[in-house]
């Protein structure tokens, strides 16, 4: 029989893949055997993952809305359907059955995303193409965009792209228009056109004016290169994201030296309008993006940007796929019940071969240093939690004055040496400060420490600990209560020193939740939304799962009464051939 990694290297999907990129390729592909008749996919169903024909033969039927078949085909052995749901699940288009017993392989997606992004060089090798016969190989064009869009945070290096969640690809990158950053190049050029000026026409008869002549321009071409450098850096700080999970607007405030990060999901995007209101914005096609959402932020604006249709179009696009995904996994849950209420035989049946390899797991660190890394550490996961404490820049300025004091201390002590006057007194003296001192450097240690912040599976949580168990106030808010989550840097030294605030807006709490002074604001707000996205996601599934059993006992309870003829017929009789 042939082995799972000499089966994927004739597939013409992974042709072109080395010996260790198909070992990895191999250990996200499970396999499975089916019989004959067995259903392997049902039209409408959400479609996840990539299906490939290992053994036997699978047969494929469309039908309309009257129930008429529309399309039909068949596929044999290293075939497979469809790689685009390797990077965009979508729905089924046809109902898929084991036409003669066999098996396949199936990689889920999210899988495969995550495969290509611990290993970036694997999608190169994946490029559609034609091998020696002329025959395609690679991924198709479709699922070849979706892929090239993961490079994108090599590309971009902005904070918010490599805060991105595991399964999160960006779809949409913008910052405003080069004629928009143009237009505010026009002070610093009219200021060098100023200098110029004052140089040729200003006369050099005095020193007074000689020095006019030549002081001036060079103050007004030092000004017009702030002014440059200014516009220059506020215009690259600022940038727009739309992911396949949220949209992003990243705005730098200049004049507060303040960032802020507005992120809200694609699923409570609601109307986008696009502005262009003058007759140069249409030549130029720039215009503004206006966004309407469910969430607190209210309007999103991706205002003074090239071709703001294409947001438009993205947004549109991305929220249609989320409402036909939406509904094919409806569809999915309402089958997956009614079979488990019935009892009925799983379609596809794991085989031991199939058991997918693991991936090397990290060693876990020991020792010392991961010990320190557990207490200190600004973000620390365990388990389903992760803990967060406040920025090390936070700990230095508390710890400031007792660093100091042992300064001031050891150049008392050396004084006392050198002068040779009491140093029996000095030492005593300079030991009770030094303890004192320590005392106030551990207290100010652990109150840094102790005061930490938690995102859980069910929670958030602000935690203030006095140290040494003096006292402790503790803030907490469901998941399930969360309406919005910010991320702000306020001023020069946090914008410089990449620290802030994520604040978290709560419905029902007395008052909404801020991690202060935290790193990298980025980086946990988008860890909080993907707490808030798997916490709402496995509500849903347990709500509709909850819901659908109680659909399959109708049904179940439906079937027994007409079995037994107890519910009387509501067609009169004779009426349905009339």
């Amino acid at each position: 029989m042939t082995s799972k990694l000499e089966f994927l290297a004739e597939v013409p999907l992974f042709k072109d893949l080395s010996e260790s990129a198909l070992r990895l390729v191999a250990t996200v592909a499970t396999e499975y055997a089916f019989e004959r008749g067995a259903v392997i996919a049902y039209q409408r169903d959400a479609a996840e993952s990539l299906y490939i024909l290992k053994e036997g033969r699978l047969f494929a039927h469309t039908l309309n809305q009257n129930g008429v078949v529309t399309d039909s085909r068949s596929y044999y052995s290293g075939q497979y359907f469809e790689d685009i749901w390797l990077f965009t699940p979508g729905v089924h288009s046809a109902t898929v059955k084991g036409a003669e017993s066999g098996r396949l392989l199936i990689i889920r997606g999210a899988d495969f995303v995550r495969l290509l992004k611990e290993n970036p060089g694997v999608i190169s090798a994946l490029a559609p193409g034609l091998d020696e016969d002329g025959n395609p190989m690679g991924l198709s064009d479709a699922a070849w965009i979706e892929a090239r869009k993961l490079l994108i945070a090599k590309k971009t290096r902005s904070s918010s792209v490599s805060a991105l969640m595991p399964e999160e690809r960006v779809e949409f990158f913008a910052r405003r228009s080069l004629w928009f950053l143009l237009l505010k190049l026009l002070a610093p050029f009219m200021l060098i056109l100023v200098a110029a000026i004052v140089l040729a026409a200003m006369p050099s008869g005095s020193g007074f004016e000689r020095s006019i002549k030549v002081g001036v321009p060079i103050l007004l071409t030092l000004l017009a290169v702030i002014i440059f450098l200014i516009d220059l850096i506020d215009w690259r700080a600022d940038y727009f994201i739309i992911t396949n999970k949220h949209l992003t607007h990243h705005e730098f405030e200049l004049r507060r030296f303040r960032i802020n990060l507005v992120k809200v999901p694609i699923s409570q995007v609601q109307t986008v309008e696009v502005l262009k209101p003058s007759l140069l914005s249409n030549l130029l096609n720039i215009g503004t993006a206006q966004v309407t959402t469910a969430a607190v932020a209210g309007r999103v604006l991706f205002d003074n940007i090239d071709n703001p249709l294409l947001v438009k179009d993205t947004l549109e696009r991305l929220s249609s796929q989320y409402r036909a995904y939406t509904g094919a996994q409806t569809q999915a849950i309402i089958r997956q019940s009614i079979e488990n209420h019935f009892g009925a035989d799983p379609q596809l049946v794991a085989t031991e071969e199939a058991t997918p390899a693991q991936a090397p797991r990290r060693k876990q660190s020991t020792g010392l240093w991961a010990s320190f890394r557990r207490r200190y550490g600004w973000r620390v996961v365990d388990g389903t939690s992760v803990t967060y404490r406040k920025s090390i820049f936070i700990l230095l300025r508390t710890i400031a004055l007792p660093l100091l004091g042992y300064l001031v201390l050891t150049a008392i002590t050396y004084l006392g040496f050198y002068l040779n006057i009491a140093i029996e007194f000095i030492l005593i003296v300079v030991g009770g400060l030094t303890l004192l001192n320590t005392i106030w450097f551990i207290w100010q240690l652990e109150n840094w420490r102790n005061d930490i912040f938690q995102v859980t599976d069910r929670f958030v949580v602000d935690i203030d600990r006095t140290p040494f168990g003096f006292g402790e106030s503790r803030k907490q808010a469901a998941l399930s209560n969360i309406q919005n989550v910010d991320a702000s840097r306020p001023g020069f030294f946090a914008t410089i020193l990449n620290y802030g605030f994520v604040t978290i807006d709560t419905a029902g709490a007395k008052a909404d939740i801020v991690f202060e002074y935290v790193p990298n604001p980025e980086v946990i707000q988008s860890d909080i939304f993907q707490r808030l996205d798997d916490y709402r996601q496995k509500q849903r599934i347990r709500e509709e799962s909850t819901r659908r059993e109680e659909y399959a006992l109708l049904l179940d309870v439906y079937r027994q009464a007409t079995e037994q003829d107890r519910i009387p017929q509501r067609t009169p009789k004779g009426f349905e051939e009339v």
